[in-house]
């Protein structure tokens, strides 16, 4: 009776472990962002301080609102999913 075609593959300890840090390096390439951890902002007054008081700001979007875009003369502000709260970058800070 045939019993077929066997492979066998013996891995060392380092190369398994050189295989799981491959894996687990690919996994933070194509995870979506969310799953990157984000330094806690204690108050938005800090991060949206991009107007003098005598200064007004800019706002723009995209033709479908997904990225707006808010400009002052200290600095720009950018979120690419439609202005929601938490998805503020601040791209450019102008002295």
């Amino acid at each position: 009776m045939n019993q077929g075609t066997f492979i066998e593959i013996r891995i060392g300890r380092s190369g398994a472990l050189a295989i799981l840090l491959l894996i687990v390096a690919l996994a933070f390439l194509f995870l979506p962002g969310e799953a990157r951890a984000q330094k806690a902002q204690e108050t938005y007054k800090d991060k949206f301080d991009i107007a003098d008081e005598s200064d007004g700001v800019s706002v723009a979007s995209s033709a479908d609102g997904k990225h707006v875009y808010v400009v002052g003369p200290l600095g720009i502000l950018v979120s690419e999913d439609f202005g929601k709260t938490g998805t503020w970058v601040q791209t450019v800070r102008m002295k």
